[in-house]
């Protein structure tokens, strides 16, 4: 009978753990929002920045809403951001952003999107020049209660300043994501995608290892990047990265996020290294740099096949004293 007793016990507090597991799964479930809701939260965000409708930001961003911009660090909370879509929409009255593609998983959504705008008002103390200009960029952002309550943007604030004339060209005049890929094949899962993923941090970019991209991108690879630091063919890829290396050779790339969804994940990284050689024309300068971005992938039969990048470029130039720093 003790026996009995013991086992009845024991029956009593694994179903009590078990209802305990399933209401934490539903709550964390609840807060992370369906993976439609969250989508169609994008879409109000983006209609804010086209329609300039302030009362959206309060419909769909948390109160104690935290945001993360190395191009504008003092954007930090809701109402610094409301400002800051004020004061861009003042510049760029006829501000439109596209969204190209939206990757989703648990609380958090990657977005990598695109700008057209006239530069009709002053910007960053840059009067206005009349000059219509395009840039690219990715966000993720964190979902909590079905309200936007985190975002980690990146942009292509060099190439704006290029189209605005503040800066010399440098590198490629396409400052769009330019024309997709049409290759195709077994577009994987998730799960199987991610470890060919995670040997593109691991054994190509922290080892430092050129040869290993044959094994993990496609030969028809197409990669795509307005900042110019990534080539768009293999061969290219193989040689900026082979360039990369040379230039920084303690390059070590910190894998902060991940976001996996059918064949696409996106990334966001930071990566920190000394300058002891040649890059993009620059002496060596010893200088230790930190720079941050988000990538997409792209995978079919196993292999990368596509990428998008959107890096803090500018940052990098000022680190490297290229570019004076931000007034």
């Amino acid at each position: 009978m003790l026996k009995f007793g013991k086992i009845v016990s024991y029956l009593i507090l694994v179903i009590a753990f078990t209802i305990l597991m399933v209401f934490m799964a539903e709550g964390e479930s609840s807060a992370a929002g369906d993976p439609d809701t969250n989508k169609a939260i994008i879409g109000r965000l983006a209609e804010l920045w086209n329609t300039g409708n302030m009362a959206i930001a309060d419909e769909i961003f948390g109160a104690d809403f935290v945001n993360h911009d190395p191009n504008d660090p003092k954007v930090t909370n809701l109402e610094s951001y409301k400002g800051y879509v004020a004061a861009i929409l003042t510049s760029f009255p006829d501000f439109h952003v596209t969204t190209n593609d939206l990757i989703v998983e648990g609380d958090k959504v990657a977005v990598r999107w695109i700008i057209t705008a006239t530069h009709q008002g002053e910007f960053a103390g840059i009067p206005a020049t009349g000059i219509e200009a395009t840039w690219t960029g990715m966000t993720i952002w964190r979902f909590a209660d079905g309200k936007l309550v985190e975002g980690w943007w990146m942009k292509d604030v060099l190439g704006l300043l290029q189209q605005l004339g503040v800066i010399p060209p440098m590198g490629p005049i396409d400052f769009t994501w330019g024309t997709p890929s049409e290759v195709t094949g077994d577009p994987g899962d998730p799960d199987a995608n991610k470890k060919v993923f995670y040997r593109t941090v691991n054994d190509f970019w922290n080892q430092r290892n050129v040869a290993v991209i044959d094994e993990l991108y496609a030969t028809d690879y197409l990669g795509h990047d307005p900042s110019g630091l990534h080539g768009a063919t293999l061969e290219e890829m193989k040689q900026s990265a082979a360039g990369l290396f040379t230039a920084l050779p303690d390059f070590h790339l910190i894998l902060d996020d991940e976001i996996a969804e059918g064949d696409k994940i996106a990334k966001r990284w930071t990566v920190t290294g000394t300058q002891k050689g040649e890059f993009m024309g620059i002496p060596p300068t010893g200088n230790h740099v930190t720079i941050t971005g988000i990538s997409f992938y792209r995978f079919a039969d196993g292999k990368v096949v596509e990428t998008w990048w959107s890096q803090d470029a500018l940052g990098l130039l000022q680190q490297l004293g290229v570019i004076p720093p931000p007034r």
